[in-house]
């Protein structure tokens, strides 16, 4: 079994315990260590590799920023989590800069703290040169990202895949959602890391972290959403702007529905962008596997460039 590494670095002792339990229900692979302060995590970065580090911005002496940055230098591959209460459009950008894999602001769910370590520890893998599974055909994560307006059915689209069966979306409540799903061809498994990003205003910023990593998006509409035809530019422009030449691969949802925008608009945008469409029905199941094979197949071939 292969040791995953996680290196908690947070001062507030109760605050640490807390997320230490919590990463402990990731499984037995998972070795979770807290550090006081930046500067006991320094010297623990000496002795150990680790896979994730996750650091408390606001700490006595080094700060988390300062910590990444010095991550940056002396283990590249380690993937760092920045987390802090006191969020400022300074703290953002310097994120930004560092390329973290994710800011959570304090408080967040538990729940988010662990799909989070789990996303990063996945792409840490998938981008290493060898897949660290000694079998002869291992399962490779590869992160896509679903995007586009609320309630045109992303969720539901992944549930569809992941179950066979038409059910309703739970609201999100952190503005992503994180789903894994195994997809086989000819030529390997692929575990895929399907982050679901919510629609809403407010979580741009999420969105802008989430996207970091995915090898290929999903960018869905509904056929009878006029509006979310229509916004899907400024989702185009959104991606491009962190990914500028990921694979997209283009959903028009709820194809039982009447339709608000035809099937030869859809078909003109996937032009424009050079993507493939799918009209896919979460309540038929038309086009739902189709969709997500192409993703893969997409982030696959982007894996390889």
């Amino acid at each position: 079994m292969i040791t995953r590494r996680v290196l908690l670095v947070e001062d507030e002792t109760t605050v640490a315990f807390l997320m230490k339990e919590s990463l402990l229900d990731l499984g037995a692979e998972y070795q979770i260590e807290v550090a006081s302060s930046g500067e006991e995590a320094l010297a623990k970065m000496e002795t150990v590799e680790w896979d994730v580090v996750v650091t408390d911005q606001r700490m006595p002496g080094i700060t988390g920023l300062e910590l990444i940055e010095t991550l940056k230098d002396k283990a590249p591959a380690t993937r760092a989590v920045l987390m802090t209460a006191f969020s400022t459009d300074e703290v953002r950008q310097a994120a930004q800069r560092l390329n973290v894999h994710n800011y959570l602001t304090k408080p967040f769910p538990l729940a988010a703290l662990r799909r989070v370590v789990q996303d990063a520890v996945a792409l840490k893998y998938a981008d290493a040169k060898e897949p660290p599974s000694p079998e002869p055909a291992p399962t490779l994560p590869l992160k896509i990202t679903l995007g586009g307006n609320g309630n045109v059915g992303k969720t539901t689209l992944i549930r569809r895949l992941c179950t066979g069966k038409f059910e309703a979306a739970r609201l999100m409540t952190i503005g992503v959602d994180f789903h894994l799903y195994e997809i086989a061809n000819e030529v390997a498994t692929r575990r895929l890391v399907v982050w679901d990003v919510s629609g809403q205003d407010q979580f741009e910023f999420t969105r802008r972290a989430f996207y970091r990593g995915s090898k290929a998006v999903g960018l869905v509409y509904a056929v009878d959403d006029r509006a979310s035809f229509e916004l899907l530019p400024k989702w185009y422009e959104e991606i491009r702007a962190i990914l500028p030449t990921v694979p997209v691969v283009l959903a028009a949802n709820k194809g039982d529905m009447p339709r608000c925008v035809s099937e030869d608009e859809g078909r003109a945008r996937a032009r424009e962008w050079e993507a493939p469409l799918f009209v896919t029905s979460c309540l038929t199941g038309e086009g739902v596997h189709d969709f997500f094979h192409a993703i893969a197949h997409a982030a696959a071939n982007n894996c390889v460039r």
